[in-house]
């Protein structure tokens, strides 16, 4: 007698080794059918009589298309839970054999209807085998890779029961299948949240390892006023602001024959008139009142020697010529200057405060890094924002009623702009929707003559939150629709030209501050009203056309 049977997993290899091989065959055969079907069926939904249904303005064939999201997350989860339970029975050398048998077979059952209704909901424009740039199209392959390898691990599984065998295979193609299922899964997230949360997660933890965020980063600690030099930090860099863009030998600059760049300069001087060829002193070190430099900056604003020129340049403040007049009083007459602090030339509090106005060179450099650091990162999430968009972009354009009619506002911009000029009627609440993954990139949108319903401008307009130039004319749309209309905070040009709109929803509109622009012509609406409008938004311009 044989003692030796006695675990579950051996009570099912046995029977399943006594057991007819016709279901696993029929199975089999079954399986790669399917997985047959479904390669070849990218490249038959590009002829007819496939191509003319997708095409068609049927009602089944987008509602087909619908049920694509709530099919996928079934194999999504099934894959996900028997992935757990067979780790959990590799990590027990076999002691729980879980039934995932069936729940393979469903997962790949519900995965290819999962691509059928998903070939509905992608409206194909000639697919090609090479067109891998589109992320639809890798979502739409990996979906249908997902599933064939997820049939040959159910074929794995049966079969490998009914011969006893526990090889790599089952597992190594399970695993496969949940690799490619997350790879394919991001694409269509990216299409339908518009956002990639795995470059998220890169990013941020970049930004976490560079120091920008979530780590203490250290701040830079700049000199007090007293510990600056006092040429060097102090008056060099109000002449830097004020004065050296006309007298600087660095850049040739020098109106009046006058450089102000270096203290040997200041005591050369310059000419008092181009016909006067007799040198004025700039600088008299050790008073402050016979140094020309202070005379001008004191004369009255009107007088045409002032500096600096009173209508062209930055003034100086009292503070920065309190500073001067003090360094020039304080400094001793020689040809070469020694400079230092002003704690060491005996600076009053005064001059301290004084000094502590000004921006320090550490500080200016800190600045200008930190702005040029700011631009950069702007440009960076600029190219990251417009590379995002156009793939969003480039899925939309696959449909023939966005191909012209949905389009940049520049050529280096990440704004968009849609016009139904060429749609009118055509444009109807299924194409809106389609606008949705590009939502907030929307600045200009012209809806007139279309025939979009209330219920769908409530849902959708204000997810559409930058829009700035709006036109709902020769609508049906009425008084609830300016509901979502005013959740548009940036907007600045509306039209409303032959719709239903009256004076109680012009009212709605009075939150819109930036709104500059209002067409009320053939409304329900009345001058009365606009102005009642316009007591609320004094800046306001309504048109009602010519009467």
């Amino acid at each position: 007698m044989d003692n030796e049977l006695h675990s579950p997993e051996e009570i099912e290899n046995d029977e399943a080794e006594k057991g007819s091989a016709i279901g696993p065959f029929f199975l089999t055969v079954f399986i790669l059918a399917v997985i047959g079907g479904l390669i070849y069926l990218p490249f038959y939904a590009a002829q007819d009589p496939l191509r003319g249904i997708l095409d068609s303005e049927q009602w089944w064939v987008p509602n087909v298309g619908e049920y694509h999201p709530l099919i996928l997350h079934l194999p999504i989860g099934i894959i996900a839970l028997t992935v757990l339970m067979e780790v959990c029975s590799w990590l027990s050398f076999g002691r729980y054999r879980p039934m995932t048998g069936v729940g393979l077979f469903l997962a790949f059952v519900a995965g290819a209807f999962a691509c059928v209704t998903g070939l509905f909901d992608m409206t194909v424009d000639g697919l090609k085998s090479d067109d891998w740039s589109d992320d639809m199209f890798k979502h739409m392959w990996m979906g249908i890779i997902f599933v064939g390898v997820l049939g040959l691990a159910f074929l794995a599984k049966i079969w490998g029961r009914r011969s006893g065998s526990r090889g790599p295979v089952y597992g190594i193609l399970l695993l496969g299948s949940a690799g490619v299922m997350s790879y394919g899964a991001h694409f269509g997230g990216l299409q339908t949240h518009g956002v990639d949360p795995i470059a998220n997660t890169l990013d941020g933890v970049s930004k976490m390892i560079d120091g920008e965020e979530g780590v203490p980063v250290e701040v830079p600690k700049f000199k007090e006023p007293k510990d600056r030099l006092a040429f060097a930090e102090v008056v060099l860099p109000i002449m830097d602001d004020k004065c050296l863009y006309c007298h600087s030998e660095a850049d040739e600059n020098n109106k009046g024959d006058l450089w102000m760049d270096t203290y040997e300069n200041l005591l050369i001087g310059g000419e008092l008139q181009d016909d006067e060829p007799e040198r004025y002193t700039t600088l008299v070190a050790g008073d402050a009142k016979k140094s020309y430099m202070i005379e001008v900056m004191t004369l009255p604003m009107d007088d045409d020697m002032h500096m600096p020129p009173s209508k062209k340049k930055k003034q100086m403040e009292e503070h920065e010529i309190k500073l001067l007049t003090w360094w020039i009083n304080n400094i001793p007459a020689s040809k070469t200057l020694e400079d230092q602090t002003l704690a060491a030339m005996g600076a009053s509090q005064e001059i301290l405060d004084a000094a502590a106005l000004l921006v320090s060179p550490e500080e200016r450099k800190a600045m200008e890094e930190a702005a040029e650091a700011a631009m950069e990162k702007a440009e960076a999430e600029k190219v990251a924002k417009r590379e995002a968009l156009q793939n969003s972009l480039d899925t939309l354009k696959q449909d023939p009623a966005f191909k012209t009619s949905l389009n940049y506002a520049s050529q280096d911009s990440t704004d968009l702009e849609f016009t139904a000029v060429s749609l009118r009627e055509k444009m109807d609440d299924q194409k809106f929707l389609k606008l949705a993954p590009v939502a907030e990139a929307l600045t200009s949108m012209k809806l007139g003559s279309t025939s979009l319903t209330e219920e769908t401008i409530l849902a959708e307009l204000p997810k559409m939150k930058n829009l700035r130039k709006l036109d709902l004319s020769q609508t049906t749309i009425g008084d609830s629709a300016l509901d979502a209309v005013a959740t548009l905070e940036g907007l600045e040009w509306l039209n409303l030209y032959g719709t239903e709109v009256t004076d109680a929803g012009l009212m709605k509109l009075k939150g819109l501050g930036n709104l500059q622009k209002l067409f009320l012509w053939q409304s329900k609406a009345t001058p009365e009203g606009a102005e009642a409008l316009k007591k609320e938004l004094p800046g306001l311009v309504v048109i009602f056309g010519v009467n």
